[in-house]
Formats: C-alpha cells, sequence, structure tokens
C-alpha cells in the first residue's frame, strides 16, 4: 500500500467545543466523510497513514485527529490531576478523584470538528477510548453519525472482564521524561498490547514514539483522559436503545478490552455486526487490515471511486 496517489492534507488546527484540535485529511473532501477517533495515551499519527489512504480508496475522505490532552491538541493542564496509578487506587477505594471532562465533553470535541470542516454526517470508527467516544457521540448526536465502527471498545461495565497483569502494568507506568527512555517504555507496552500472532513492527512503533515524544505531551494529560473513561460509567444499558448502524471489530487476543467485552457490546447494539480478527490484540497490526477494511468496506460503503 501506498499514500502517494491520495490527497494528503498537512496539519492543521481547528478551535471545537472549547478546545484546539489538530487533524490531517486523506483523500477527496467530495467523498463521503470518515472520521478516526484514537485511544487512551494515542496520538492521531497511531492511524498509520497507509490504513488511512486504504480507506480513503474505498471512496471516502478520512479524517484523523489528536484528542484533547495529547499530541498537537490542547491540554487541559492542571495541578491537580493525579497520577495513573493513584487513579487506580482511588477507583478500587471507591474515592475516584473528580474528572476534569468526560468522554461526552471528547464526543463533543468531535462535533465541533463536524462543524469546523462542514461535515453534517459521518461514518465514525473508534478505536479502544476512542470507541467509546463513538459510543458517546452515536448515542447524543444520532443525526450527525452515519454508521458507528468500534474496534476493541471498552463498555464501561463493572463487571467487564480485567486486563492481563502484563497489560494493566504497561498501562499505569508513568511517563518518562526523556526521550529515549519514553520511547523505549512507549515500544515495550505496545508489544505487550499486541500480543504475539502478528508480527510486531518494532521500526514503525519505535518510529511512533519518537514522533509522538517530539510531537510534545503532558505527561498528566493521559490521566485526566482515564478519568474521564471511568467517570463516564457503565454504557451497555444506554447501548441497547441505539439506532445507528454499528460494526464491532475485536480481537482475540486483547490483553487490555478482552474479547468478552467486544463479544458483550455487540450483544448490546441492536443489529450489530461483529467481527472477530483471530490473533489480533489491542493494536491495529497491518495483518489484519484485509479483514477490518473488509468489514468497514461492507459496513460504511464509500463512493466506491476507482483511482
Amino acid at each position: 500500500m501506498s499514500i502517494d496517489s491520495i490527497q494528503h492534507g498537512e496539519p492543521k488546527t481547528v478551535s471545537a467545543n472549547g478546545v484546539e484540535l489538530c487533524y490531517e485529511t486523506f483523500g477527496d473532501p467530495a467523498d463521503p466523510p470518515l472520521v478516526l477517533i484514537m485511544g487512551l495515551a494515542a496520538q492521531m499519527i497511531l492511524w498509520h497513514e497507509e490504513f488511512c489512504a486504504a480507506l480513503a480508496r474505498q471512496g471516502r475522505w478520512v479524517v484523523r485527529f489528536d484528542n484533547r490532552d495529547i499530541g498537537r491538541s490542547s491540554y487541559l493542564s492542571d495541578d491537580a490531576t493525579p497520577s495513573m496509578a493513584e487513579i487506580f487506587a482511588g477507583a478500587a477505594a471507591g474515592k475516584l478523584p473528580p474528572p476534569r471532562y468526560t468522554l461526552l465533553d471528547m464526543a463533543k470535541d468531535t462535533v465541533g470538528l463536524f462543524d469546523a470542516l462542514g461535515i453534517e454526517r459521518a461514518d465514525v470508527v473508534g478505536a479502544s477510548m476512542g470507541g467509546a467516544i463513538t459510543m458517546e457521540l452515536a448515542l447524543a448526536f444520532p443525526e450527525r453519525v452515519r454508521s458507528a465502527t468500534l474496534i476493541f471498545a471498552p463498555s464501561g461495565a463493572p463487571d467487564s472482564p480485567p486486563p492481563t497483569p502484563e497489560a494493566m502494568a504497561a498501562l499505569i507506568r508513568p511517563r518518562a521524561g526523556d526521550r529515549e527512555t519514553f520511547v523505549r517504555n512507549f515500544v515495550d507496552a505496545w508489544r505487550v498490547l499486541a500480543a504475539d500472532h502478528f508480527p510486531f513492527d518494532e521500526a514503525r512503533t519505535t518510529w511512533e514514539g519518537e514522533t509522538s515524544y517530539a510531537r510534545g505531551g503532558d505527561p498528566f494529560g493521559v490521566s485526566r483522559q482515564m478519568l474521564a473513561i471511568i467517570a463516564s460509567g457503565n454504557r451497555l444499558p444506554k447501548l441497547r436503545e441505539l439506532r445507528v448502524p454499528a460494526l464491532v471489530i475485536h480481537g482475540t487476543l486483547d490483553p487490555l478490552v478482552r474479547l468478552e467485552i467486544g463479544l458483550e457490546v455487540a450483544k448490546a447494539i441492536p443489529g450489530a455486526t461483529l467481527s472477530v480478527v483471530e490473533g489480533m490484540g489491542h493494536s491495529l497490526p497491518r495483518g489484519a487490515w484485509p479483514q477490518m477494511l473488509e468489514a468497514i468496506e461492507r459496513h460504511a460503503p464509500g463512493a466506491a471511486k476507482q483511482t
């Protein structure tokens, strides 16, 4: 795959819901829009450029962006944000610190991005926390969502199976201050999350770590995102009322958001389509792209333009 034949816009920033969001586009703006929402601690660059180009070739105008508190979007820094370890300890003790914002606020960020880009309705694809934001978006603003694709998305259900100890350790590890340690921890964490079925792309993951460090970050931004996830609660009962066409994609080896959670999400949403990817963990390996791209094309057809 290559992005050479695809229109690719330079990163830009727009005001949306009181924050600044950095975004990029792939493809023809005349095609139906498809918006990608990334997960916790993950910048938009983790939507691989070639994956975005493949979606654009299916006849879509693809938009990826940095959520608030990550990458080159706004940071809501304050002196009261706890560490990830403190958040989980507080949640276990029933004393969760108050969140700075919720996933619904992040869904409203996405609506603000739609408005800034002149998007009336879009197909939305969310991964992990991005999938949870997509749920909130489709529930609160169904008129803006043509279809929802939920990739290893957490439900927020309190009885969900927990991450493996290794995945939890990767999740709560503090952000390193120096570049070398940050990149090493980044690669080590994604090696755990990716599981071991598909080949691990260490070169690409190292580039993502180096680029993420260079693009900047607040070490407590991820904590604020995690607080938003926990404080937003259980979405399963609300998903039973969802009327937006939904596709659930989940890997069999996901160590963070376990497969059982994806199966439960698919069961809760009326008429949802389920695509289980054998051997996929909590990442988007190149080997899983063909199944994922085919499932998305069937679920949310683009303009079917030949390039």
